[in-house]
């Protein structure tokens, strides 16, 4: 019997084809690397002025992808996904009904559209094969990262931090960076793997000088999960789940020992909360203890102070955006704090257990198809443990308000669900195209106008901090009409009125401020400054009865 050949029509197909796919996965690699580098020198995109941007961006994908697609690759928990993302933006948007100042809960739900937004266009855009680009780009995104990280210069003692400027944060991102590495590694061509291979050494050494307690947790963590979730790994180590299973054994039974010298369970928890609290070992040239410390006073506090505001509002929280003002007004010890370093426990006590529902579904969606995807994509594994660590890590930090660490765990997540899709693609039909074209043109008349109002505050500030009171004026002035629900373009302008010696214009504008956020201490202090007699004694007074350790609301108070 002779061997079918292919004709030269049908070859030529073929050969498009391939390159059609290989384009398409260095685009989306390409697309993968330069948003993680991109954004990690902006700050982790944590400025509400990049909020505008980023919706934009991704809201012009799905557009893109409504206009010429002519099927998509969805399913029911593709849908659950994206739908509970945008509803958990959509509640934190409602909790203005509730909430001291507007501000706040619309730029909590910027940021949730943000999240909404790029989930559905991962949703819509990765199919299987171009997966292996996504995780490769990530992964060349850490590495670029790590690289310039170790290049920087440091004094000794001090952890590595650039360019996002938070140990932590750049330290989960080399977690990611290397479990996603470890899957190429596992997985890839041989060329692709010498190069991951190559590229866990700088991260390795990053992460290692980021001195991140939480990083270590998460990578931990990460690593479990890929030793349960990955079949090359139980191939090549046969026995590295017994191995596994005895040294948790044998760590359980080291557990029990040291409780019973403790003198019982409850002995050794009251201990070991004593240790949580102490004050963090962060001394020069003392980070080997810091790592190795489970203290960590600071954020004992902060879930103290995000416990309590559970218990004042157990139903619809204090309103997105609140912890910071419940933080200045009961905090123990003068540092600053606008989260509460837990995700769960801050949506908890903003936005009440409707909020924790839909975070808890979004982000549960992609592990309960784990299994069916696990068989059917081999960098499955790999995805499940870097988000497996984002999980973890947004326990014990403010991961969630920056999308340099954020959109890289909902593209882990968009992985398992693309590879655990079972049906079909669905016709783009033309009411469905519609539908998402309608979406998209929403989505980016409300990127505009945010990036617009965002964008002037930022230049206000901006002009403050440079001495230009009557450019700050004129930006605060613009961002009125762009942002009128929000107390920060009054402020803005009565503080560069202030700075002008305009008292009684910088008056009236700070009580316009106060109108529309009554509970931000700022305003009244600014208040107190420019106003005399009892109307400056109340003003100072509410000003320290919502920032009672401030230094600058002491020092008013005393003069």
């Amino acid at each position: 019997m002779s061997t079918p050949t292919l004709t030269g029509s049908s070859a030529s197909a073929d050969s498009s084809g391939i390159r059609a796919s290989s384009l398409s996965r260095a685009a989306t690699g390409a697309a993968a690397a330069i948003t993680v580098v991109t954004l990690s020198f902006a700050s982790g995109g944590y400025h509400a002025s990049d909020y505008g941007l980023l919706i934009l961006a991704f809201a012009l994908v799905v557009l893109v992808a409504s206009f010429v697609a002519d099927t998509v690759e969805i399913d029911r928990r593709s849908l659950v996904f994206v739908a509970a993302l945008g509803g958990l933006g959509l509640w934190a948007l409602l909790s203005v009904l509730w909430s001291p100042a507007a501000a706040w809960p619309v730029l909590e739900a910027e940021r949730g559209l943000l999240y909404a937004v790029a989930a559905a266009a991962l949703v819509l855009v990765l199919k299987r094969e171009r997966v292996a680009g996504l995780v490769t780009g990530i992964v060349a995104g850490s590495t670029v990262l790590a690289v310039y990280a170790l290049s920087t210069e440091r004094v000794e003692g001090e952890r590595l931090a650039a360019p996002l400027g938070y140990s932590n944060a750049l330290g989960l991102l080399l977690v990611v960076g290397v479990l996603l590495g470890v899957g190429l590694v596992l997985h890839a061509d041989a060329r692709l793997r010498v190069l991951a291979g190559a590229a866990l050494m700088p991260m390795a050494v990053a992460l290692t000088l980021t001195f991140s307690r939480g990083a270590v947790l998460a990578l931990l963590v990460g690593l479990l999960a890929l030793v349960f979730t990955e079949r090359r790994v139980a191939a090549v180590l046969p026995r590295a789940r017994l191995l596994l299973a005895a040294g948790l054994a044998a760590v359980a039974v080291v557990a029990a020992i040291a409780v019973a010298r403790e003198g019982g369970p409850s002995a050794a928890a009251d201990r070991a909360l004593q240790a949580f609290r102490q004050p963090t070992t962060s001394a020069s040239g003392d980070l080997s203890g810091r790592l190795l410390s489970v203290s960590d006073h600071v954020r004992a506090d902060y879930w103290r102070v995000a416990a309590r505001m559970v218990e004042r509002e157990p139903l619809l929280g204090e309103g997105a955006g609140g912890f910071e003002r419940r933080w200045m007004e009961e905090r123990r010890a003068a540092y600053n704090a606008r989260d509460a370093h837990n995700l769960y426990l801050e949506t908890l006590a903003e936005l009440g257990p409707v909020g924790l529902a839909l975070l808890l579904v979004a982000l549960a969606t992609p592990l309960t198809c784990l299994r069916r995807a696990r068989g059917r994509g081999p960098l499955v594994p790999a995805a499940a443990a870097a988000y497996a660590a984002f999980l973890v890590h947004a326990a014990v930090d403010w991961d969630w308000e920056l999308p340099v660490l954020v959109l890289p765990a909902l593209a882990c997540g968009a992985i398992i669900l693309a590879e655990a899709r079972a049906r079909e693609p669905v016709p783009l039909t033309a009411p469905l195209r519609a539908l998402g074209v309608t979406a998209a043109a929403g989505v980016i008349a409300v990127a505009l106008v945010a990036h617009v109002g965002n964008r002037l505050v930022a230049e206000s500030v901006v002009a403050l901090e440079r001495g230009d009171t009557q450019g700050a004026a004129e930006a605060a002035e613009r961002a009125q009409s762009w942002a009128p629900w929000s107390h920060e373009p009054w402020q803005l302008l009565g503080e560069a009125q202030l700075a002008a010696r305009q008292d009684e214009a910088a008056r009236n504008s700070l009580e316009q401020a106060i109108r529309r956020a009554p509970e931000e201490w700022r305003l009244w202090f600014d208040l107190a400054i420019v106003t005399h007699g009892p109307q400056a004694r109340v003003s100072v007074t509410r000003a320290r009865e919502l920032n009672p350790l401030g230094d600058e609301v002491l020092d008013l108070v005393g003069r």
